[in-house]
């Protein structure tokens, strides 16, 4: 996928689930319980998840050569390993880590100011 496919995957998926996929200590995982995904974990395809994946953010992989998640990623049609992907990855993991579910429709002026929309 291309960078505005990406973006435009993640935006809808957070947006329709409208919650954050974390684990029962409140730490945000790409998988979790009823069905919830991460921005991250949206775009894994359902046959290539594999618990292995959780633990590590998409951040620390920002100049990695090769990994399972980048694999996993390429696998799933996303190209992790090209730099302007594995910035906006990062860019959407931080805004559903960080940013409240309510602030999520601000996704639209990211997307706008980065001519993702």
């Amino acid at each position: 996928m291309l960078s505005p496919k990406v973006f435009g995957h993640v935006n809808a998926h957070l947006l329709a689930q409208n919650a954050v996929s974390e684990d029962d200590n409140g730490s945000c995982r790409f998988r979790s319980g009823n069905d919830r995904k991460c921005a991250i974990g949206s775009l894994v395809r359902d046959n290539l998840y594999d618990a292995a994946l959780e633990g590590v953010g998409i951040s620390y992989y920002r100049h990695a050569q090769d990994s399972v998640l980048l694999r996993t990623l390429y696998a799933s049609n996303v190209n992790a390993y090209n730099p302007n992907v594995i910035d906006l990855l990062i860019k959407l993991e931080q805004i559903h880590d960080d940013a409240s579910v309510e602030d999520w429709p601000l996704l639209a002026a990211f997307g706008k100011r980065h001519a993702f929309v």
